[in-house]
């Protein structure tokens, strides 16, 4: 088993139910620890466990119910985002808040209070009424901003460590096109980024910017801005996109210092400026879909994605220096995002007021030190690690940038029953006590 970056793998059990009756009837009778893992597209460790027990929930997968005038959808929680998409997009619905990926499940969604391009609509906890919870008991209770409230927040972005999310009622947006119109510009540092973001907040919904990590001096963090909106006009039609799958691990130096500098240089300078396109939703949101196993062009040794988050009244100082320090290591590799974040009520949740850096990383003996050098940076301007993305963040780092709801989460999570009764390789890592 192993996370989305391919690292690590290690063996475990897993128990796949088809009904919720097949997982009570688990728990009933094999006692230890437990973790509810989606579609794996967590990338570090955060959806394994490799003591206990793991419950892919991907056959529990039915549509129940859809409101067309609220526009609430309620489903299991290991429906995968596709399939909603290919039911209601054809209809004028699509998702609030989507990740780079529609093959992660609904409830993998809620775990890690996953955002997107929409900075707007903020994190999938703004877009979940309610859910079905089943605790270390096998009890089942309802939760929303009402009834179980606090065990709610608790586990909209409490990666899986509050219990098991069975059905989630989930808040569909209507849209009148399947097109988005996306705008390309391109900016030669990140001071220049900033003020595009800023005069883009307002008019455009979705943002998003692609980063050269490996320029430096006055053209540090040059890169391309996308920002777009949905299409007033045109078709409701799902777009399969057509997938290509490496058959093997792609040689460790294929990625290599020469190779993600040219890849840098060449993807700015074909870029156009001020290039206007129509781009089908599948190609704006989703553009890694088309690999069926991606990950594998960073080779056996697997890769790690590293993503913060700075105060907005932090972000540019802060996420520079990290960008002077990312350059000057040479180890930044060819995907590097910089997007805006609004807060997020969920207790444990990784989006806050501020400005998101994303950067892969071919896993390396030298990149710990350099992730280390990070935190420390990330930790001083008051911003955090996104626990989704991560593999190796250290429990004091963790405990310090979470530490505005940690023990708040820990009483819920005891007042429930479930601070001992799920696990993952993450949790264990970060959180021993």
């Amino acid at each position: 088993m192993k996370g989305w970056g391919g690292y690590p793998i290690v063996s475990a059990n897993v128990f796949r139910p088809e009904r919720v009756g097949d997982l009570i009837g688990i728990i009933n009778r094999v006692k230890g620890t437990y973790l509810a893992r989606g579609a794996g597209t967590s990338y570090g460790d955060a959806s394994i466990n490799n003591e206990g027990l793991n419950i892919d929930m991907r056959r529990l997968n039915k549509m129940f119910h859809f409101d067309a005038i609220s526009g609430v959808l309620h489903c299991q929680s290991g429906v995968v985002l596709q399939d909603i998409i290919k039911t209601f997009l054809r209809k004028g619905w699509f998702l609030h808040v989507t990740p780079g990926t529609q093959r992660a499940t609904v409830g993998g969604c809620v775990a890690c209070d996953a955002h997107g391009k929409n900075w707007k609509g903020g994190s999938f906890h703004n877009c979940v009424t309610g859910l079905r919870l089943m605790l270390y008991d096998g009890s089942i209770i309802y939760c929303d901003a009402n009834e179980n409230s606090d065990i709610f927040v608790a586990t909209c972005g409490g990666m899986g460590m509050t219990g098991i999310i069975l059905d989630v009622h989930l808040k569909l947006k209507k849209i009148s096109s399947s097109y988005m119109d996306v705008e390309a510009i391109r900016f030669s540092n990140l001071e220049e980024l900033f003020e595009l973001q800023k005069a883009s907040l307002d008019s455009h919904e979705y943002l998003f910017s692609w980063l050269d990590t490996h320029k430096e001096g006055e053209s540090m963090g040059r890169g391309i801005l996308q920002r777009a909106n949905h299409c007033v006009d045109g078709d409701l039609q799902y777009k399969e996109k057509r997938r290509v799958s490496l058959p093997f691990h792609m040689p460790n130096l294929t990625v290599n210092k020469y190779s993600v500098v040219a890849f840098n240089h060449i993807y700015y300078a074909m870029a156009r400026n001020d290039d206007k396109s129509r781009l089908h939703l599948n190609d704006f949101f989703y553009p890694l879909d088309g690999f069926a196993n991606w990950y594998k062009i960073y080779g056996k040794k697997g890769f790690i994605e590293y993503q913060v988050v700075i105060p907005t009244d932090q972000a540019y100082e802060t996420i520079f220096e990290l960008l002077r320090t990312i350059t000057k290591s040479k180890l930044g590799s060819t995907i590097a995002a910089v997007k805006p974040l609004i807060q997020s009520d969920g207790l444990m949740s990784f989006p806050m007021d501020g400005f998101t850096l994303a950067v892969d990383f071919i896993r390396s003996g030298s990149l710990w030190d350099l992730l280390d050098k990070l935190d420390k940076i990330v930790i001083a301007s008051g911003g955090k690690v996104y626990l989704a993305k991560d593999a190796r963040l250290s429990e004091e780092s963790f405990r310090t940038m979470y530490s505005n709801s940690l023990d708040k989460w820990e009483l819920i999570r005891e007042k429930y029953g479930v601070r001992d009764g799920f696990k993952s390789m993450m949790f264990n890592r970060i959180l021993s006590s």
